[in-house]
């Protein structure tokens, strides 16, 4: 204790796995309580950052397993450790017993060590976080001490509109299934039910509701019983228990963000996860917020919309400013498709954006809808309008859907987020001619493709695509893409492999072609396991990590400038600061200031400031 205790102000290095629950442990318990000198935020490295910057697993035995480390964390020791974080009973009058018996602290012990030894070793192996990164992971640090106010009336009214509203959902899902479905939660016994009645599913899951929902043949009795489950779906029950789960004593919820929480370095949400709130569909959601307080779900539904639709549009306004502050947020305007467009060399996107923005061009969807319209061979008699219903199938969903080699899949997904309809033939010749109208993105998918292949067949070689601006190397085990920025990405033990594709030649054969093949979490299952590189996904990495890396530069560029930066999520930055402090031009000027190794890309960004947050 005497060793450590004299490095903290001596300014040593203090490295830890998951460092930000040490830190605040020191800072909270130890110093307060116990008197122990507290080390500097600028002391402090986390392995489990580093590892997370090369795409590893974030947990401490995850990422000794990805590494074939010799020390591994004990996991018996790990059980122990979690019972004996509980109390082995509670008293009638709030005393409480521990585990403490000295042979179960001594095992305790052991497996602290272990952590500790397994920590020495994943140390040894990480690649440590450059300057840049080091200042972006304090700032992240710093967001998340500061937290964000909660209303915290708000949200106990809220919840009381959920639960009623809730009761009496069940109570008509009862009367209309004749009581063979009791409450919305008993999905099982909601597809039985519908199964008796007819209805061919094995999900009531929100996708397969809203397919089902779209067959007009239905008997009255299905379509009402799904109705009630869809509408339960927009419950918000889980959202706000996490608010009031979370939040300190002083009405502040802290810990949202989680850094480097995507492979290409993206933050990820924590506890009441703000990057996935729901759209919501009630627009004008602040008339709502004193019938809610009011707690009279009746007036709700007579005034704006189904009570659940109305808690669920309003979860954004419960992230509110301190007494005597303001939110100020903005958000980069369409930026993967900006990135992409500067990435590729897409000049003639590149120059729409630039005119767009400086109020001479038109909306990027509708540029982009005229010409597959014109490739279609139907070309529209008239410039079209934001009003226009072509703006959306032929503009928005294939801009967002195909920039990453997306295809039939990818452009219906998108659709039906945008109630847009179209047949997959017709979404088939909508890519077809998204592709023609960009010919440099398509270039650049291959280029980085071709890219990647050569790196992994010749090692240690440096490979540029995308008019130099991304660089692929094979070093260390690993495969690394090299950001305009000079931050890498990683690829784990890289190889080539042969694939069958998913899709077939003109003959109707399969097709196999050689694919850069490496080791990855997948995102849904969290598994370690082997994955495939292809141009779209290296396209996708490279735009979501270079829009990342704009918003690192201007979050640390807003707090330089005094605008507390307090969220992120996806790609706004929201600030608290106090009444009469700076103002929104500023605040969005700070945020479209490109650094050196951005030059040419046209960003914009548009913000708003208040009391609460908003979408």
């Amino acid at each position: 204790l005497e060793a450590v205790q004299g490095a903290i102000p001596g300014r040593w290095t203090l490295c830890a796995h998951n460092a930000q629950f040490e830190r605040v442990i020191w800072e909270t318990i130890l110093g307060p309580r116990y008197g122990w000198r507290v080390p500097a935020l600028e002391q402090w490295r986390c392995t489990a950052a580093m590892a997370s910057a090369m795409a590893l697993p974030r947990a401490l035995d995850g990422a000794a397993g990805a590494l074939g480390l010799r020390q591994r964390k004990d996991k018996e020791g790990a059980g122990l450790m979690m019972r004996m974080a509980r109390p082995r009973k509670v008293h009638a009058d709030g005393r409480l017993d521990w585990w403490d018996v000295p042979e179960r602290i001594a095992r305790l012990i052991d497996y602290c060590t272990q952590d500790v030894l397994v920590e020495r070793a994943l140390h040894a192996r990480l690649r440590r976080l450059c300057d840049t990164e080091q200042r972006v992971y304090r700032l992240d640090q710093v967001i998340n001490d500061r937290g964000v106010a909660l209303d915290l009336a708000l949200i106990d009214a809220a919840r009381d509109v959920t639960d009623t509203a809730l009761a009496r959902l069940n109570a008509r899902l009862r009367a209309v299934t004749g009581g063979a479905v009791t409450t919305i939660t008993r999905t099982a016994d909601l597809t039985r039910w519908l199964n008796a009645r007819g209805v061919d599913t094995d999900s009531v899951a929100k996708p397969a509701v809203r397919a089902l929902l779209a067959d007009d043949t239905l008997p009255a009795d299905t379509r009402a019983a799904l109705d009630i489950r869809q509408e339960a779906a927009k419950s918000s029950t889980a959202k706000l228990k996490a608010m009031q789960a979370c939040v300190c004593p002083d009405g502040r919820a802290r810990g949202l963000l989680l850094y480097h929480g995507a492979g290409t370095g993206r933050w990820a949400g924590r506890l009441v996860q703000p990057q996935n709130f729901p759209r919501g569909t009630v627009k004008d959601v602040a008339d709502t917020i004193p019938t809610v307080l009011d707690r009279d779900p009746d007036t709700l539904e007579m005034l704006f919309a189904p009570p659940l639709d109305v808690i669920s549009s309003l979860l954004r306004s419960c992230l509110i400013a301190a007494p005597g502050h303001d939110l100020i947020a903005a958000d980069f305007s369409n930026i993967e498709g900006r990135v992409t467009a500067w990435l590729a060399g897409e000049t003639w996107k590149v120059q729409a954006f630039r005119d767009f923005d400086a109020g001479t061009g038109r909306d990027i969807y509708l540029l982009g809808a005229e010409r597959i319209l014109a490739l279609l061979g139907r070309p529209p008699a008239a410039p079209l309008t934001k009003d226009s219903p072509e703006r959306q199938g032929y503009g928005k969903v294939p801009e967002l859907a195909l920039g990453f080699q997306g295809g039939v899949g990818a452009f219906q997904s998108m659709a039906a987020l945008y109630n847009v309809q179209v047949t997959d033939e017709e979404a088939d010749q909508i890519k077809i001619a998204w592709r023609e109208a960009h010919p440099a993105i398509v270039a650049l998918w291959r280029g980085l493709e071709d890219a990647a292949m050569k790196a992994v067949r010749r090692p240690g070689v440096i490979v540029r695509a995308a008019h130099g601006r991304i660089a692929f190397r094979v070093k260390g085990g690993f495969l690394w893409m090299v950001l305009p920025s000079g931050r890498p990405l990683a690829y784990a033990a890289p190889t080539i492999r042969a694939k069958v594709m998913p899709w077939v030649d003109r003959h109707g054969e399969p097709v196999i072609k050689d694919v850069v093949s490496f080791m990855g979490e997948d995102r849904t299952t969290r598994k370690w396991c082997r994955q495939y590189l292809y141009g779209g996904l290296s396209t996708e990495n490279a735009v979501q990590a270079i829009a990342r890396d704009l918003l690192a530069v201007a979050m640390l560029a807003l707090e330089t400038a005094g605008y507390r930066v307090v969220l992120t999520v996806h790609d706004e930055i929201v600030a608290e600061v106090p009444k009469g402090f700076g103002d929104l031009a500023t605040f969005e000027d700070i945020m479209c200031r490109l650094p050196a190794w951005a030059t040419g890309l046209p960003v914009a960004a548009e913000g708003w400031r208040g009391q609460r947050y908003r979408k």
